[in-house]
């Protein structure tokens, strides 16, 4: 392909994500508020600290709070960049985000390229990051899709050269250590890539790989040895011991245990695993097929096996699903692994480009099709299948799912709570902390734990919450909602939209 092939996947990936882009006015869920929360955060010359705790896995002491002890900081640095170059707010802490997502696409092509020296199969998968199906949404607003996407396509670039330069290992190595600080589960990628430097070049690649992810991640786990003494972020390890998804924001974190985790029983242990299994095959085979493009991909991946880049690709691929299928059940089929797996992505397109190759070269075999002129009507027929999926899940996630409710309701709590005199500097107790905090300014904002009222509390009276946000659907808490005004033991204040404004005692 030439060069300008691939600038013209750039600026078509550029334009589809800015008009995407334009539908949305918030961040949209909790993990892209956080990053960009935090991003402000360091742009404001705060460092790695958050005014919210929005969960309680590393038995904080109080606010505010050492920033990413359960996520990694390279989104929150993205958003930091943009908030410094461009002003506080969504739109400006989005841009780099953005200009991330609009490379993927020529990267695509030309990992395709690189895997199958043609030309149209390079230019199919392109365009398939242009149209990403039900990741769109996504790789649009201040999250770590984008980040991945184009880290894991460099990655598999790396894997995939014949020619391999003295630099090889130590970059190789150096994109290991990014993926790590956008996603916990970079240790996979390290490992990877010692493996693959030291296939090519023995302990000397393997060593240089490991500098090369060192050089990345060495200031971070020294910022964590500071802030947590240890390492790694706390707040992962407890996860391990859920038994069910809203445990994550249980307090104290002391009564998530093994103990407690074999208590549950071994049929619900086995049912949460076998359940998380299913929803994440079903992720793989609609989200990242695009539901019928699948069986290209693995007949794709079949005819190139003995690429080195397919090999640790689908190895990876697989530890993901068996790491957010087995370990991380809850999480992994809450998003996790959809999250996660946006790192092969680009393999992925580039592979189902290959596939369908694979497919005309059968029709062509076996029912006599011309490649050329089938290749162009199957090319067009899978692109108007992925641009249907991409506005599929552009009208159900942004326009039609409310994606900017929950930051015009918090807006609305904010300025209320402005009107009651409640002061700025007093702790708030709401369901979702990052997007609160960010909606009011930075007012600084603790999670309502997992356990009811008994439990909300304790964290109340620990964290020294004195305003508690009370929706509808609070599980556990509906005595407190419906008694509102009547309640003696709580102050009611004023009611917004259907979320109960309380002063705590």
């Amino acid at each position: 392909m030439t060069s300008k092939s691939y600038i013209t996947l750039g600026l078509a990936g550029l334009l589809v994500f800015v008009i995407v882009g334009s539908l949305q006015r918030s961040p949209g869920y909790m993990d892209a508020e956080y990053y960009l929360l935090t991003g402000q955060q360091l742009a404001a010359g705060r460092g790695f600290t958050e005014p919210v705790l929005w969960n309680y896995l590393d038995a904080p002491s109080g606010l505010p709070h050492p920033s990413h002890a359960y996520w990694m900081p390279l989104p929150s640095l993205l958003a930091a960049l943009g908030t410094a170059l461009f002003g506080v707010s969504f739109s400006a802490g989005r841009v780099l985000f953005l200009i991330v997502a609009a490379l993927v696409p020529p990267l695509t092509a030309k990992l395709c390229m690189q895997l199958t020296g043609r030309r149209g199969s390079a230019r199919l998968a392109g365009f398939l990051a242009v149209l990403p199906g039900f990741y769109l949404p996504f790789i649009t607003t201040t999250d770590s899709f984008a980040i991945c996407m184009l880290l894991g396509g460099v990655f598999f670039l790396l894997i995939s050269r014949e020619e391999k330069p003295a630099w090889w290992a130590l970059a190789l190595g150096g994109v290991a250590g990014l993926l790590h600080l956008a996603r916990a589960e970079g240790p996979l990628w390290l490992l990877l890539a010692l493996y693959a430097s030291w296939r090519t070049a023995g302990a000397r690649g393997a060593t240089q790989a490991g500098v090369g992810y060192l050089v990345v991640m060495l200031a971070w786990f020294v910022r964590n040895w500071l802030a947590f003494g240890s390492l790694l972020a706390p707040g992962a390890g407890s996860s391990l011991w859920l038994t069910e998804y809203d445990e994550l924001f249980s307090f104290p974190a002391s009564q998530l245990s093994m103990q407690a985790w074999a208590a549950s029983g071994l049929g619900a242990i086995v049912a949460a695993r076998v359940s998380a299994l299913g929803q994440n095959l079903a992720s793989a085979v609609v989200v990242s097929g695009l539901v019928a493009l699948a069986p290209l991909v693995v007949w794709g991946a079949w005819r190139l096996r003995t690429q080195p880049a397919v090999r640790v690709g689908s190895a990876a691929w697989l530890a993901l699903l068996l790491v957010f299928s087995f370990v991380f059940p809850f999480s992994g089929a809450r998003g996790g692994f959809f999250h996660a797996a946006a790192v092969v992505q680009t393999l992925v397109w580039a592979l189902a480009a290959a596939g369908l190759h694979a497919a005309l070269e059968w029709g062509s075999a076996v029912r006599g099709w011309q490649v050329t002129r089938a290749g162009h009507v199957f090319s067009i027929g899978i692109l108007v299948l992925a641009l249907g999926l991409s506005a599929y899940a552009v009208q159900q996630r942004v326009l039609a799912g409310g994606w900017d409710a929950s930051a015009a309701h918090y807006t609305a709590l904010h300025q209320r709570l402005q009107a009651l005199g409640v002061g700025d500097g007093e702790i708030v107790m709401v369901n979702n902390p990052p997007g609160f905090s960010l909606a009011g300014g930075g007012r600084p904002a603790i999670v309502i734990p997992h356990g009811g009222p008994q439990a909300g509390m304790q964290a109340a009276r620990q964290y020294g919450a004195r305003i508690l946000l009370l929706g509808e659907d609070q599980p556990g808490w509906s005595d407190i909602y419906e008694a509102g005004p009547l309640l003696s033991s709580l102050q009611y204040l004023d009611e917004v939209d259907g979320t109960r404004i309380f002063r705590l005692p």
